[in-house]
């Protein structure tokens, strides 16, 4: 899967996934049963180049926006059709028609797209870790098998993910910006106004393959 695309899934998939067999009273486990219950989640992390990308879900609504600075773009997938825009000037948009996600069950996408069973954790151990000043409270998990994700709390609020994989090494760390369990219905909002498509297209088209690729 491509690096863009595996860094989004990876962080809605470890908040959203039907419960595993953790110990019971973890802060990993409240947060997942609580997204889980309501299936809404806002999740906003923190980008390589000082920008922010940030998924929103909401039953099987779907938006992403990319952040630099002070300009947004914004990709919101409804009915099929994915609209391409900036929050700033909504009056101008290009889409996608049949987009291909007819009937999409997004949370079930989420599962397959990154072959992740409901009981794939297995908690090992809770510690306090202080870290660049910052003293975090963190829950360990393994796999059963080779992979260690180790959560890391500030309060309740998780702020890193830290995935170890022994199997061949590597190693991917994901900082939470913010997590949010409700998501105005406005960030689904279809744009009005301008349709550049016929103009834009290709540079839309282009441009998402080049986030789906990066």
């Amino acid at each position: 899967m491509k690096k863009t695309l595996s860094l989004l899934l990876a962080a809605v998939m470890l908040l959203t996934l039907a419960m595993p067999a953790f110990a019971a009273n973890t802060k990993t486990e409240t947060l997942f049963e609580q997204i889980s219950s309501k299936q809404e989640v806002a999740v906003t992390l923190q980008a390589g180049n000082g920008g922010t990308d940030s998924v929103y879900i909401k039953g099987n609504k779907f938006a992403y926006d990319y952040k630099l600075a002070f300009l947004t773009a914004r990709i919101v997938l409804v009915d099929n059709t994915l609209y391409g825009y900036l929050p700033i000037l909504p009056f101008f948009y290009v889409k996608i028609d049949n987009a291909g996600l007819a009937n999409m069950d997004l949370w079930q996408l989420i599962k397959v797209a990154t072959g992740i069973t409901t009981a794939v954790l297995n908690h090992v151990k809770d510690e306090t870790v202080t870290e660049d000043g910052v003293t975090y409270y963190v829950e360990e998990f393994n796999d059963r098998a080779t992979v260690t994700s180790r959560f890391y709390y500030v309060g309740d609020t998780l702020k890193k993910l830290v995935v170890h994989d022994s199997s061949n090494g590597s190693t991917q760390v994901t900082n939470f910006e913010s997590i949010s369990l409700t998501v105005p219905d406005s960030v689904f909002a279809v744009p009005g106004g301008f349709d550049l498509s016929p103009f834009l297209a290709g540079l839309f088209t282009g441009g998402m393959s080049a986030l789906l690729n990066a």
